[in-house]
């Protein structure tokens, strides 16, 4: 078969309505092409990283920004191992400081290429391993270990990475090396106390805390350095000698975090150390009342409502689980000086009721002679006095929890609160909000409504839509 098309045939072709709509949607889809290749060199060069992780992986606090602006000393953040070889995670974390701060550069050790180097760093008698992190300025330096940017839990399987921590190490070594305060905190013996664990004295020494133990038998005062005291569960009274003793420290601007696990018997001098600063510990145990306020179909193990106070508050806003087990009501005095601040930081909701310790009702419904709710489960306590002659005002600071179990019960928040508790009383509230990232997968929830809504989307409104433009191009296409 033979065609005859001629010139004038195909200048009449580029004429025609067919090929000007198709010559426009080739055109339209070359300039999205160019376009998207300008925007994405163009992205390449601008030093702007927006983090879209749902919990902000990348993030830094404003506190951290507040530490990198007042930074004034050059530091080196060394990652431990061969170069190319450290996490993407951990650099762009790092790669964070950097760009914030140019004082502040990195570098790498290798300990298998250069041994002698990495000897300097040993700490201990341990020695640097790959995937850690060395932060120094001049002689001084501190070493964060792989496993220490990341927070453990235990499951059937073994230990699992549930939350990242390389903001909350990475910043408190930068405050450590460039000459920050190490707050000294000392640990209350001799009443049967329980000592604070191992991880608990890792992550003190993470945040730049001092931890030393303190007898008071024979003592007439707490020692000139105590920035802080820790009472963790003591099993007997502190003898009146004492009392005198912690009531001295305290009216001097001291700081004090207990921790009071239920007794079968009172601690009358302890109590009348509480009373001073308007609470007193009911020597109750809180049986609660409501569903989805405990868990483990347990009404002793409580899930407490979070206050709002700066201890709390970033466990609050971040979803961070925190149990109570066995939990211990506490009073707030109605009768108490006026120069008392009293917040409650953990509580209970008003279905819950408390029963005495000496009690040998074992049922889990609420008798008679149980107190009624709500209560608080922990308190933050500041008693601020103006001295008109000096012109300043003295502040003490305290924070009671009445119970020591949740220090051992594997749950994130535990050790938030214990943490966040010893900032605020040494007034380092910046440092309260730098908390770990969770590393979970975050659930989608959604209702019945928004359920049936999106089921329209899906099934009807985008068929129907696509379908309608189909024929909608179809048509005009027809009639080119």
């Amino acid at each position: 078969m033979k065609f005859n098309i001629s010139k004038m045939d195909i200048l009449q072709s580029f004429k025609s309505r067919k090929f000007k709509y198709g010559g426009y949607a080739t055109l339209l889809t070359l300039i999205v092409i160019a376009a998207l290749i300008i925007v994405n060199l163009v992205a390449d060069l601008i030093p702007v990283r927006i983090d879209l992780t749902w919990n902000k992986m990348y993030s830094l606090s404003e506190q951290t920004y507040d530490v990198l602006d007042n930074l004034d000393k050059d530091i080196t953040i060394y990652y431990v191992g061969e170069q190319g070889s450290v996490s993407p995670l951990i650099e762009e974390i790092v790669n964070r400081y950097t760009s914030r701060n140019s004082r502040i550069r990195t570098d790498y050790i290798d300990p298998v290429r250069d041994p002698i180097t990495a000897q300097k760093y040993t700490k201990d008698g341990s020695q640097l391993s790959a995937g850690g992190l060395v932060v120094e300025c001049g002689e001084i330096f501190r070493i964060i270990r792989q496993y220490d940017m990341y927070n453990f839990s235990q499951t059937s399987s073994g230990f699992q990475p549930e939350s990242l921590a390389v903001e909350q190490r990475l910043t408190s070594a930068l405050l450590y090396v460039s000459g920050a305060e190490m707050p000294v905190v000392y640990e209350l013996e001799g009443h049967g106390e329980t000592a604070l664990d191992y991880n608990t004295r890792k992550q003190m020494e993470l945040e730049n805390f001092e931890l030393k133990g303190l007898n008071l038998l024979g003592l007439d005062e707490v020692p000139e350095d105590a920035d802080l005291l820790i009472i963790n569960a003591p099993l007997r009274d502190i003898s009146e000698e004492e009392t005198e003793v912690l009531k001295a420290y305290l009216e001097n601007e001291g700081k004090a975090l207990f921790m009071m696990d239920l007794l079968i018997q009172d601690l009358p001098n302890f109590q009348s150390l509480f009373q001073v600063y308007g609470v007193k510990m009911t020597n109750s145990l809180v049986i609660e009342g409501e569903q989805g306020r405990y868990i483990g179909g347990n009404p002793l193990y409580l899930l407490p409502q979070y206050g709002n106070h700066d201890i709390v508050s970033p466990i609050k806003s971040n979803n961070i689980p925190l149990v109570v087990p066995g939990g211990q009501a506490i009073e707030i005095l109605e009768t108490k000086r006026n120069t008392l601040t009293i917040d409650t930081l953990l509580s209970t909701s008003e279905k819950a009721f408390a029963r005495s310790a000496t009690s040998s009702q074992t049922s889990l419904e609420k008798q008679e002679d149980d107190l009624t709710g709500p209560f608080p489960l922990a308190v933050a306590i500041e008693d601020s006095i103006y001295n008109l002659a000096a012109n300043e005002s003295y502040v003490t600071r305290m924070v009671v929890i009445g119970n020591a179990g949740f220090m051992s019960s594997g749950w994130e928040g535990s050790i938030d609160l214990f943490l966040n508790s010893l900032n605020w009383l040494h007034e380092r509230e910046e440092t309260i909000s730098i908390r770990p990232k969770p590393l979970g997968v975050k659930p989608l929830t959604i209702t019945d409504t928004q359920l049936k809504i999106y089921g329209a989307l899906a099934l009807l409104v985008i068929p129907l839509a696509c379908l309608a433009a189909g024929l909608t191009v179809w048509l005009r296409r027809r009639n080119l």
